[in-house]
Parts: structure tokens; sequence; C-alpha cells
């Protein structure tokens, strides 16, 4: 079974366009690694500071995986001095 992450992440109002730049950069990359089934990112329609990003992964071992990779690594290390608060992140298994 697929294991998938669901993330809401509110940034800071000044840090709008990197965050959205460094964001999409982790989402492009993460899309090319072997275990990736999907890496979706939604803003919030009237609050554009917020953001809910939903990945699936083909099990536990690509999730590992990509938590280490340097990409992944480097948006982790960046993103506190870009976020309003630190990211809720609820990790998921696929029932159906």
């Amino acid at each position: 079974m697929s294991i998938s992450l669901l993330s809401s992440i509110h940034c800071k109002k000044d840090a709008e366009g990197a965050f959205d730049t460094e964001l999409k950069k982790l989402i492009e990359t993460s899309l090319k690694e072997q275990g990736c089934i999907a890496y979706e990112l939604y803003q919030y329609k009237d609050e554009p500071t917020k953001y809910v990003i939903e990945e699936e992964w083909a099990d536990e071992d690509a999730l590992s995986r990509h938590m280490e990779t340097a990409h992944y690594k480097y948006f982790v290390h960046i993103s506190p001095a870009l976020l309003e608060t630190p990211a809720d992140v609820k990790i998921l298994t696929r029932l159906i």
C-alpha cells in the first residue's frame, strides 16, 4: 500500500515569492524521484500565504529515501525563515 502526506503550510507575508519559488523547485525535483506517485500543491483561494501539499509515495521506503535527498534537506533547512508557523504534516495510509 502507498503512503501519503498531507501538509498545511503558512508562509510569512513578506516571504511569499521566495517560498513559492523554493516550494515549486522542491516539488519539481521530487516528482522525478523513484517511488513518487504524486506531489500536488494547493493554495487557499482567499489566503494566498496558506498552502496544502498532498504527496503520495509507493511505500515507506520511498518516503524515507525522499527525506534523505539534498533537495528535501535544503527545503527543510530554509523553510523556518519563510514560514509563519511550522508546517503541520500528517502521514496517512491509504485504506482503499
